[in-house]
């Protein structure tokens, strides 16, 4: 299974958006909704409007992940630090989004080979292995956000989880680190709460007194995610999840049994759970 992606250089996609709107499309751009970042920033108004999110815990994300990517020489960040206030005087690319919620654009590709646990016994590396995995959509979905059901703010994330951990010896408690995906920071905290990490309207306060970051209640994105290693479309966490339980991460968490990979919150998306 593999990914590759080349955005890094040459075109930028969203610098311009030009071209006729498609159907759902019809119904958002006219009112500035251009990009998936406008789409996520209107979702992070609502949810802080609804929870008292600020931009203090946007930054615990943003922040957090920097610092793993620092210790990582295969990150793009490695060694750029990035301090609350550098986050906070960034500027915006859509309110209250600045450049440091959203991630990289990246040249870049990777590879994970699948095979039955027999196989993989006698394979040169520890295998992790595939434990459980889900897709999910609710009732009501959409390409990107939607808004026009009953609860924006329970996105697929919530279906995604409650059909993993159904076919899961873990749930939440027992796992040891995550990889959420982190398109854009809010996602983070969003799917603390989708995956069931803690309650509704608390996965900005998880973040608070390094919660996600090294030796934190639930360390996650320990290569730097795709806001501070690459972004891949999220397959750098599938190859981080697999370092650490091997013990070969450059975070590595200490005695790592059990690692979540998730695709993204606010889109139609996908989990898995690896074990060591």
């Amino acid at each position: 299974a593999w990914r590759s992606r080349k955005r890094g250089s040459g075109r930028r996609p969203w610098s311009a958006a030009a071209g006729q709107p498609g159907a759902a499309a019809q119904w958002t751009r006219p009112h500035g909704l251009l990009r998936p970042v406008d789409e996520i920033a209107l979702l992070t108004r609502r949810y802080m409007h609804e929870y008292g999110a600020t931009r203090e815990h946007l930054a615990n994300v943003a922040v957090s992940v920097r610092r793993m990517a620092n210790a990582n020489p295969d990150a793009i960040m490695y060694e750029r630090e990035l301090s609350r206030e550098q986050y906070m005087q960034a500027r915006w690319i859509s309110e209250p989004l600045c450049l440091f919620d959203n991630c990289l654009e990246t040249d870049g590709a990777l590879a994970c080979v699948l095979v039955g646990a027999e196989r993989a016994r006698d394979l040169r590396q520890p295998p992790a292995y595939v434990h459980a995995f889900a897709q999910g959509l609710p009732r009501q979905h959409h390409t990107m956000v939607n808004y026009w059901c009953e609860d924006p703010l329970r996105g697929p994330a919530w279906t995604c989880a409650e059909q993993l951990y159904r076919h899961s010896d873990v749930g939440p408690d027992g796992i040891d680190v995550a990889q959420l995906y982190d398109a854009f920071t809010p996602l983070v905290p969003l799917s603390l709460e989708g995956y069931g990490f803690c309650g509704r309207g608390e996965g900005a306060a998880f973040t608070d007194d390094g919660g996600i970051g090294p030796g934190g209640r639930l360390p996650v994105n320990t290569s730097g995610g795709g806001l501070s290693e690459a972004y891949v479309h999220g397959f750098n966490l599938i190859t981080e999840g697999v370092r650490q339980l091997r013990g070969t991460s450059p975070n590595p968490v200490k005695d790592a049994e059990t690692c979540l990979v998730t695709g993204g919150e606010g889109v139609p998306t996908s989990a898995v759970i690896l074990r060591r």
